[in-house]
């Protein structure tokens, strides 16, 4: 995998989660996996996954085979990322795509992630947005973000920097910071929605105080001078690195405009800061939010 996205990690039952499989499991949970329930088999690979994720992954396997959607999306997740098992995004596609067409939020915003990049399959930024729109009508804010980045570019779908702004403002309220941060640059120089700053300022603070490094840089940069952005679009600040995506993420073609000049939005050419969801944890299937 390639892309800003890898710094995800697998663990992602929270505090509980991982208190809860701390404790090693039941004699009486790992016979009713050894006696095919699907729902022990996910139990217990979560147990595992704590201390051994290795150990884990042939119960994930056997959960997944039996039809459990949150074991098919943990199982993608960990071979689309070599975690426990050898790298495999052909087969990571696979069960995505079972637990996709189940309404599986993780897995229809991590397979739209895996057709956007190109890992596993042909890359396809048209299907990306389908996975994606899906994904983000259900509530997830990574898919959100990640939509309206293919729609400030028109990647995939027509270019509609509007709708990219409802998306970014769907995520932000969930409190996703790349999406804060992106909102707040979008209010700032007016991409898609009308010029605020005072908005674009509350916006850039929000994301900076939940850890967004480059709502950061901005808020400690200078405001730069120079020509105006290009097409409209919002200006790298100094100090804000481009983030392009690793395996050359297919951007809109904009260079330098010289002078020291930069006139892209580069953040629009980058994978979410986060661009899995994470898998659902102990239920067939997360419920949205």
């Amino acid at each position: 995998m390639t892309g800003r996205g890898e710094v995800f990690t697998p663990v992602n039952g929270g505090a509980e989660q991982r208190e809860r499989g701390a404790a090693m499991p039941t004699l009486w949970t790992r016979m009713k996996a050894e006696m095919g329930d699907v729902e022990a088999q996910h139990a217990l690979a979560e147990t595992l996954r704590v201390a051994d994720v290795a150990a884990a992954v042939p119960w994930y396997r056997r959960a997944a085979r039996g039809g459990h959607v949150a074991a098919q999306t943990m199982l993608a997740f960990l071979l689309a990322n070599g975690i426990g098992v050898r790298a495999n995004p052909r087969a990571a596609i696979g069960w995505y795509r079972r637990a996709a067409m189940q309404g599986d939020v993780g897995a229809q915003n991590n397979l739209g992630y895996m057709h956007e990049q190109g890992a596993g399959v042909e890359r396809d930024a048209a299907k990306a947005a389908l996975w994606y729109r899906l994904a983000a009508l259900q509530g997830s804010a990574t898919a959100q973000v990640n939509l309206a980045l293919l729609l400030l570019d028109g990647r995939g779908v027509e270019r509609d920097e509007a709708q990219a702004v409802r998306w970014l403002g769907e995520a932000a309220m969930r409190d996703h910071p790349a999406a804060q941060f992106r909102l707040g640059l979008c209010l700032r120089e007016g991409v898609g929605v009308e010029r605020d700053p005072a908005a674009a300022e509350e916006w850039l603070r929000a994301a900076a105080e939940r850890g967004d490094r480059d709502a950061q840089a901005v808020l400690a940069a200078p405001r730069r001078t120079g020509p105006p952005p290009v097409e409209g679009r919002p200006s790298a600040p100094h100090g804000v690195s481009d983030g392009g995506a690793k395996g050359g993420s297919e951007g809109d073609g904009e260079g330098d405009g010289g002078d020291g000049w930069d006139s892209g939005w580069p953040l629009s050419q980058a994978p979410a800061a986060f661009v899995f969801d994470p898998p659902p944890v102990g239920t067939g299937r997360v419920p949205p939010g």
